[in-house]
């Protein structure tokens, strides 16, 4: 923090003046009106009829109606739901949400598949020989949706803990689920990644590994971004990278299950759930301690057993000796099986008791985090959305300062969990991607395309051309030629005719160096995200933005939001990219408002359309706006990703 408050040259406010609704704080009691009618549909199946049962997706189904219960919700609850039975519940759940202008839920544990790019709910009943038993025994998820759009919602939240090692694997058209942009006004959360299974847990545990974080997470006031990237990331460290949650969202209105105020657990919830845990921990406790007990009457018949056997061999008639040995020794046999049973199951016990023991001190370290979050954006709320943005910058900046070069992925890990919505999260998700590669399989999309997580987009070697061209006059306004001369420690060199830059391998700018000016960006000037690309992601990034010439640094604070999929034709050819909208206030204090499309595997823009505003000042304006188009129009990519 220090390292701001001292700089030797002038902070220009005016700059980090981006006034967009307050995105960039984190959830705010006080940000927004809550959405009061809510109803869900909750199903778990577990015990299935014709395949091996489920650990803890009833479970999990039961503790999910608990928790929404609390918050508001209409709870419409099926377990071990047979398809008559699954059918009649989402025709009463229509029921409940028609013409209310509700919040649809639809939460499902237990086992899914995909066929044809279609998911599918597998009921306890069904019986899949082939291929064609699938539409005809199981539920579509997009009727649901469907469903859910004709009763009039104003906004739909799906929730697919349904990914569980399947036994109808060989019915479907690949592992897991199949990936499916959020319908308009929807948002998507999965258990795992697209083509990949999720952890049904051990009953020991009692929830599967996803919702046992997102029962978690609803404890908690946040925006529903900021509970599934919780998840997302605990799930990740906790499963070691095997399973990492996705989502999509298309979401227009903000969101809370947990708002802190209507819709919140009160302090006697929370004191409930510490007595209920105590009184876990006590019960594991007699459980070991009773196991203990076992193990040492067991050793105790053993230590007699061997007095009797050596009693045995001293009998002189061979045949009774033989006979009596032949007993001893059996029964001693039996007893080390016993005493090998009970020394397992006494290890389960403690192993089960610490487990206990280690989340209720995770789960009062969350509720005193929660409280120091709360107070802090009450303090935030008070002050201009500029003073409060730089304050929550300046506060991030100096947590990130102390990691930025640690090579310890749990820094980053604690880091994101501690500001999920902050303003610096896609440079430590990259962090986590390089530390942590993902151990899940990527599907590829309907279209053949396949994202690899983690991937550096800068390979030595690569050259492209842009051309800028002014959209009012078709004039070329600009033609540079670049190529990535290097990569060194994490970090890719470019140059042009008479530019040159360093950006981190994915794509990130830390210093731009051209003619008239200048840059450096400290954290790097964010581009696109750090890890995934999924349509409706939307995240706010701030850098320390300094000019050399001007002698000048300010903080440059930027919107952005996936906005689409698709493939668009450029003169270096045809790309799948996603298009991402991203809105500034320029150094020069004009509003900048960029349409970029990208390609997650190239760490420069296919395409790009840039328009400025010219700022004003004392009511003059002040320079001149623009309205370009940059697009490729060749590109060759090197063949060596390391130096």
């Amino acid at each position: 923090m220090k390292a701001l408050q001292n700089l030797p040259i002038r902070i220009k406010s005016a700059v980090s003046m981006l006034v967009l609704g307050g995105a960039f704080l984190s959830y705010s009691t006080n940000a927004e009106a809550p959405l009061d009618i809510r109803v869900a549909l909750v199903i778990g199946n577990a015990a299935y009829k014709n395949v091996p049962a489920l650990a803890n997706s009833t479970n999990d189904a039961k503790s999910m109606s608990v928790v929404l219960r609390k918050l508001g919700f209409t709870v419409v609850e099926v377990v071990d739901g047979s398809k008559a039975q699954m059918s009649k519940a989402i025709e009463q759940l229509q029921l409940q949400l028609k013409g209310r202008q509700a919040v649809g839920m639809l939460y499902y544990a237990g086992h899914g598949l995909q066929l044809d790019w279609h998911n599918f709910m597998v009921p306890v009943d069904a019986k899949l020989e082939e291929a064609s038993d699938v539409p005809k025994q199981t539920i579509d998820i997009e009727n649901v949706i469907d469903v859910l759009k004709k009763s009039g919602t104003r906004m739909n939240i799906i929730v697919l803990d349904a990914c569980r090692d399947n036994p109808f694997a060989e019915k479907a058209s690949g592992k897991g689920l199949a990936q499916l942009d959020a319908p308009p006004g929807t948002y998507l959360a999965f258990a795992t990644s697209p083509g990949n299974v999720a952890e049904d847990g051990d009953v020991s545990a009692g929830n599967g590994l996803f919702t046992q974080y997102l029962l978690k997470e609803l404890q908690r006031p946040a925006k529903i971004e900021e509970v599934f990237k919780r998840v997302r990331l605990q799930v990740r460290q906790k499963s070691q990278g095997r399973q990492i949650p996705w989502d999509s969202s298309s979401l227009e209105e903000e969101f809370a299950f947990n708002d802190g105020k209507k819709f919140t657990f009160n302090p006697e919830d929370l004191i409930k759930e510490g007595q209920a845990a105590k009184e876990k921990e006590a019960k594991l406790k007699q459980e070991a301690e009773a196991a203990i007990q076992r193990e040492k009457d067991i050793a105790a018949q053993q230590a007699l057993e061997k007095l009797r056997l050596a009693e045995a061999q001293k009998i002189q008639e061979t045949a009774s000796r033989q006979k009596v040995e032949a007993e001893a020794k059996e029964r001693e046999r039996q007893l080390a099986l016993a005493a090998e049973q009970e020394r397992l199951k006494a290890q389960a016990a403690a192993q089960a008791l610490e487990r206990a023991r280690a989340e209720e001190v995770q789960r009062l370290r969350d509720i005193e985090q929660a409280k120091l979050q709360v107070a802090e954006e009450t303090r935030r709320s008070k002050l201009s959305q500029e003073a409060a943005r730089e304050q929550q910058f300046v506060q991030e900046k100096a947590d990130w300062d102390k990691i930025k070069d640690s090579k310890n992925v749990k820094e980053f890990y604690a880091f994101l969990l501690k500001y999920p919505n902050g303003l610096i999260t896609e440079q430590a998700s990259f962090a986590i991607e390089q530390l942590e590669k993902a151990r899940v399989t990527t599907q590829a999309d309907k279209n053949g395309q396949v994202q690899k997580l983690g991937e550096p987009r800068f390979r030595i070697g690569d050259k492209w051309t842009s051309v800028t061209r002014d959209n009012k006059t078709d004039r070329i306004v600009s033609k540079r030629d670049f190529k990535v001369d290097k990569i060194e420690n994490g970090l890719a060199y470019f140059s042009t005719q008479n530019e040159s830059g360093i950006s981190t391998l994915d794509g990130a700018v830390l210093r731009a160096v051209n003619p008239e000016d200048t840059f450096t960006f400290d954290p790097p000037l964010i581009i696109m995200p750090g890890g995934e690309i999924t349509v409706g992601m939307k995240w706010t990034a701030s850098t320390l933005q300094s000019s050399l010439k001007r002698n000048e640094t300010a903080i440059r604070t930027e919107e952005f939001r996936v906005v689409a999929y698709e493939q668009i034709t450029v003169p270096a050819g045809t790309f799948w990219s996603y298009k991402i909208e991203r809105n500034a206030i320029a150094f020069s204090g004009n509003k900048v408002t960029n349409t970029q499309w990208f390609s997650p595997d190239f760490g420069f823009s296919i395409k790009r359309l840039r328009k400025t505003v010219p700022a004003k000042r004392l009511g003059i304006t002040v320079g001149n706006g623009l309205d370009e188009v940059t697009e490729l129009v060749s590109i060759s990519r090197g063949t060596s990703k390391n130096n």
